[in-house]
């Protein structure tokens, strides 16, 4: 399966062109700001490299959270209209389980893997995962207060992720943290979104608390 994935759930960008276990090109931005202008020029970049027409893709895939608004904003808004204007069909994944599935293989099979994103807000985006054949969800993800954390986390031995992994295994002494999975590797992103069946609808962001931003007159941006 073919498929197209970006995240820009998390402040940089990933964008990705796999074709069953092979990368078949990648681009990376780690300046938030340039995301708006770079995303779709990153994607024809990829598909260029790969020598791959929208028309060849099965499948594009993108991150719609927990994440920063701005970027689930910009990586959804993306998806969504390639997939009207290619006819490919579009899945979303949340930004927690591809964390979780950047840890596989280096994680045993049966393992705990807890991803943790800093929230700000005295706040962190939780989800505990076992790592095997597939990931599963071993709870409904969470925006979670700081002094709250232990209450949220697996019991017994596991591993954590994402950059919030410091102040989660801090919280419970079980658990270590995985060095270098900060942030998401759209290839990971990709992986997950193949061994699903297709989607049946369009991705909608994924929000675990309002956002930041409020119009005049404290109205919330939806």
């Amino acid at each position: 399966m073919r498929v197209l994935a970006f995240d820009t759930s998390l402040g940089g960008g990933s964008v990705a062109l796999v074709d069953g276990n092979v990368c078949l090109a990648r681009a990376d931005e780690d300046r938030p700001r340039a995301l708006v202008e770079r995303l779709l020029p990153m994607i024809e970049q990829v598909l260029a490299e790969a020598g791959i027409r929208y028309a060849d893709l099965d499948l594009i895939a993108t991150t719609i959270g927990p994440g920063t608004f701005a970027g689930l904003r910009i990586g959804v808004a993306a998806a969504r209209g390639l997939g009207v204007a290619t006819g490919v069909k579009v899945a979303g994944i949340t930004s927690l389980e591809a964390l979780a599935q950047g840890a596989a293989g280096k994680v045993p099979d049966g393992g705990t893997v807890v991803a943790a994103i800093d929230g700000r807000r005295g706040q962190l985006y939780l989800q505990s995962f076992r790592l095997g054949p597939v990931v599963a969800a071993l709870s409904e993800p969470a925006a979670v207060d700081l002094e709250r954390l232990a209450d949220h986390l697996p019991p017994g031995p596991g591993y954590v992720v994402g950059s919030g992994a410091a102040v989660a295994a801090a919280a419970l002494s079980g658990l270590e943290v995985l060095a270098g999975h900060e942030i998401i590797d759209a290839v990971d992103v990709a992986a997950l979104a193949a061994a699903r069946p297709l989607p049946s609808a369009p991705p909608r962001p994924l929000y675990l608390r309002p956002p930041d931003a409020k119009l005049p007159g404290g109205r919330v941006l939806v």
